[in-house]
């Protein structure tokens, strides 16, 4: 009998470093801490698979790789998102497969994004991702943490608030903020933010799983639109970190527990 697979599915980057350092090397702690299942990873991003393509590097679809695992005759199959939260890419391409290709296999079974859970302002997803945040960026008075996450163009992402939420109550100085200007919290709630805090002083990071064109343009980027640019002429001091979360080991931990949680689920 073939093994288990697991479909890793992310957004995506064109960036080929960003995505060895923080996206397959989610996959890569995967396949040593699981080493009886066999793992594959795509793209939900049809721009990022074509601007790849352009460049002549594949990566599957999430479709392509569910095709792929049929014909080798693969006969149990768990997604395992590495969205962050569970938005347009998760519910419009994620969680039609289940009724697309139910039938292809004997076992077909979605996971979670790291922010899923949420009950009346604290729950385990964002306890647990605030627990990483505090061994990441360890508190200070000197210095507030800027976290620049997507957003979503089309429609309010609540995680990004609720975060925020879950932070405050913590204690922890650390700001979120968006890169989409039709979503919140915008550059004008951080802005009041941390005019609250009287800290001049700032670490501006990204709340991405990798780094990008995101990272290096909209956050740290040289052009006056950059969130780097127009904290700096608010008149505070900014230094950037440009590390996508992917990169640092504990945090890919939390999908080895998405992960766990989600092979556990498919013994149902």
């Amino acid at each position: 009998m073939m093994a288990p697979a697991v479909l890793f599915a992310g957004f995506g980057t064109a960036d080929k470093t960003a995505r060895e350092a923080a996206i397959s090397s989610i996959v890569r702690d995967a396949a040593v801490q699981f080493p009886d299942l066999h793992f594959v990873e795509a793209y939900t991003s049809a721009f990022i698979r074509k601007r790849l393509a352009s460049l002549g590097e594949h990566v599957p679809s999430p479709e392509e790789c569910l095709e792929e695992l049929a014909a080798e005759g693969r006969d149990t199959v768990y997604i395992q998102p590495l969205h962050l939260t569970p938005g347009e890419e998760y519910d419009n391409k994620l969680r039609p497969l289940l009724e697309r290709y139910g039938n292809r296999f004997r076992r077909l079974v979605l996971g979670e994004p790291l922010f899923y859970h949420w009950a009346e302002g604290v729950d385990d997803d964002y306890a647990a991702v605030l627990d990483v945040l505090r061994e990441l960026y360890p508190p200070s008075a000197e210095e507030v943490i800027v976290l620049l996450g997507h957003g979503s163009p089309h429609r309010h992402n609540p995680v990004y608030e609720r975060l925020q939420n879950v932070i405050e109550q913590g204690r922890l100085p650390i700001c979120i903020g968006v890169v989409e200007e039709t979503d919140t919290p915008d550059f004008s709630m951080v802005e009041i933010r941390l005019s609250e805090y009287g800290v001049r002083q700032i670490c501006l990071a990204p709340l991405l799983l990798s780094g990008g064109i995101h990272v290096t343009e909209d956050m740290a980027g040289k052009s006056d639109a950059s969130w780097k640019s127009r904290l700096e002429t608010l008149g505070y001091q900014v230094r950037t970190n440009l590390r996508g979360l992917g990169e640092y080991p504990a945090f890919r931990q939390l999908y080895m527990k998405k992960l766990a949680n989600l092979l556990e689920k498919g013994k149902l």
